[in-house]
């Protein structure tokens, strides 16, 4: 096992706590991965904040959406550190566990990190039609308002969000900031209106239990976004790694989003 190859003082105060609760949730590979995280975020030379981020959520982001996903936060940590969006990445590592509890999903998670790079590459400042050295100028505060976004908002609810803010505000830097913040009516209209249907992470107890008390089963979920399949939209099914469902279901003319839950459930195991 590596060992931490960090100077600053707050890091080195809290790695061994750190590390001894990760290793009651993560496995020997997973505890390794965990430290050449910590080593090559603090290498970025962007200071403790993101490492200290890093160490304190990463083990449970790791934990629900699989520890592969620990390489694919480094990579895209270090991306954000060869920009001129560095200031992005302690909020990016401090929301992260708040969205891997809302997704729940490596693939769903994949798809929230291409949402965050378009975010960043469609605000950031252009001149004449090429990226500036100027940051986006409103990445920092979108990612210090995921927390609350996704505690409402499915992923495909955010995408439209998101979408609505950047091209109402596409020449106001300062209005992308208010926007991005939810201190603006317009974002918190845009809020309320995506505010829809049933999700599924709001509903994943009761699930879970309506499963077991039935049908005397215990699997996991996999939720899916169909934000992103436009062509194509994927079925629920269900394979050894789980029940495979959508991560919000709207409701319909006199059936409830839970109850089109519940009977996608009952149909699977009668199968």
């Amino acid at each position: 096992m590596k060992r931490l190859e960090c100077g600053f003082a707050r890091v080195r105060s809290v790695f061994e706590d750190c590390l001894g609760h990760a290793a009651k949730i993560l496995t020997d590979d997973g505890v390794s991965a965990y430290i050449r995280g910590v080593n090559a975020i603090c290498k970025m030379g962007r200071g403790e904040e993101p490492v200290l981020a890093f160490l304190e959520e990463m083990p449970l982001a790791a934990s629900l959406l699989g520890e592969e996903v620990i390489p694919e936060v480094v990579e895209f940590t270090r991306r954000l550190a060869r920009s001129p969006n560095s200031r992005a990445i302690a909020p990016f590592l401090e929301s992260m566990a708040s969205a891997a509890r809302a997704l729940e999903s490596r693939e769903i998670f994949s798809e929230y990190l291409i949402l965050v790079s378009q975010t960043k590459r469609r605000t950031t400042p252009k001149v004449h039609g090429i990226d500036s050295m100027y940051p986006s100028a409103c990445l920092p505060e979108f990612l210090k308002t995921v927390p609350r976004l996704f505690s409402q908002l499915s992923l495909g609810g955010l995408k439209n969000w998101v979408e609505y803010g950047i091209r109402s505000h596409a020449a106001d830097p300062d209005a992308q900031r208010a926007y991005f913040s939810l201190q603006t009516a317009d974002s918190l209209a845009i809020l309320q209106r995506e505010r829809h249907g049933t999700l599924f992470y709001d509903n994943e107890r009761r699930l879970d239990l309506y499963l077991r008390g039935l049908w005397k089963m215990e699997v996991p979920f996999v939720p899916y976004s169909l934000a992103f399949d436009i062509i194509r939209k994927p079925v629920p099914y269900y394979n050894d790694l789980g029940i495979h469902l959508p991560d919000v279901y709207d409701d319909l003319p006199g059936v409830r989003g839970i109850d089109r839950y519940r009977a996608l459930l009952a149909h699977l195991c009668a199968h």
